[in-house]
């Protein structure tokens, strides 16, 4: 997800990155598709075969064109900044609370960015899925957690993670504003 400027907020050049900004053009950055189908692709194979050095030469690669926005200065959304307090209020891993998070945000955030999720998928050779159920079943593939239920995390919990995480830096960055609690518990819905 290469990165623009434009704007200005308080004398600095905001950063936007694809998901984030409709004026983003996929054609212009062919790496962050390239990089979500590295991942999809060896993170199932290496599963299947961890001495795949082939495979995990892909998770590599594509690990590596993922993280490529966030070293340009594009922030990280809700997923990250939720994560952070369930690994910091649960001691729920990091890895895991991707796996529970990510596709509940992608699923929230249909509303504003569907078109570009979708579109990102095309041009990683993924057609006629929602971008939530292609992560959503990725996660199934590797067996691992995929609910709140699954990393310890009840209905009971939701009204402490929900004001915890909007004192993170990245939950107000999300592409969908999310405005108060009552927002962060209509994603974490979706992860029960």
């Amino acid at each position: 997800m290469a990165v623009h400027l434009h704007g200005v907020a308080r004398g600095r050049p905001r950063r936007r990155g694809f998901l984030r900004d409709g004026r983003q053009r996929l054609h212009r950055h062919p790496g962050r598709a390239r990089g979500f189908a590295l991942l999809t692709r060896g993170l199932r194979a290496v599963a299947r075969d961890p001495a795949d050095l082939g495979a995990r030469l892909d998770c590599r690669l594509g690990a590596w064109l993922a993280m490529a926005p966030l070293a340009s200065g594009v922030p990280m959304g809700a997923s990250h900044g939720i994560g952070y307090v369930l690994g910091a209020a649960f001691d729920v891993p990091h890895g895991h609370t991707s796996c529970v998070l990510l596709p509940a945000v992608l699923a929230w955030n249909a509303e504003v960015n569907g078109a570009r999720q979708r579109e990102l998928l095309a041009q990683s050779g993924i057609g006629g899925e929602q971008a939530a159920d292609v992560v959503r079943n990725l996660v199934r593939d590797l067996d691992l957690p995929a609910t709140l239920g699954a990393v310890g995390v009840g209905p009971a919990n939701e009204d402490e993670v929900a004001e915890r995480a909007m004192g993170t830096p990245w939950v107000p960055r999300n592409p969908r504003p999310i405005d108060g609690p009552h927002h962060v518990k209509e994603i974490l819905a979706l992860a029960r």
